[in-house]
């Protein structure tokens, strides 16, 4: 009777961070969505080149990352989401959160395999690369 489970394993890893910007939405959703602009915030050499409509070849040098994915870009929403199915995928929405100010919050998911489901350093590089450019985004705004 019983025995073992059957099926398969789905290995998952969520990371989230948030910061205030001293910007309001619009003008830190102008900044974020617009991928030629990634290089100023991402902490580590980022190319992103549109391939079709919502499709593009990102290269993340310190990532490893080299693959087609998915970028939508959601002004109505003032949100951009991302992904490289199965594997990855990530969203970044700005917030209103007063006159000049507002917030943004960074999701990352790993899914499988991957060193970043496990824990240990790369979790931690993960953290560490979501605080970073948010921190880079901050700065980048309050330069204007």
């Amino acid at each position: 009777m019983g025995g073992g489970p059957t099926g398969y394993v789905v290995v998952m890893a969520e990371f989230e961070a948030e910061r205030g910007m001293p910007g309001d939405a619009d003008t830190v959703f102008a900044v974020v969505s617009d991928l030629d602009r990634l290089p100023q915030w991402m902490p580590s050499p980022v190319d992103v080149q549109p391939t079709g409509d919502g499709e593009v070849h990102a290269e993340v040098e310190a990532r490893g990352v080299d693959s087609d994915g998915t970028v939508q870009v959601r002004p109505d929403q003032l949100r951009v989401e991302w992904g490289h199915a199965p594997d990855y995928a990530g969203w970044l929405q700005v917030e209103h959160a007063g006159p000049d100010r507002s917030s943004v919050v960074l999701h990352l998911s790993f899914l499988g395999d991957q060193p970043e489901t496990h824990g240990g350093e790369p979790a931690g590089e993960v953290r560490a690369w979501l605080d970073d450019s948010l921190a880079r985004l901050e700065r980048l705004v309050a330069a204007g």
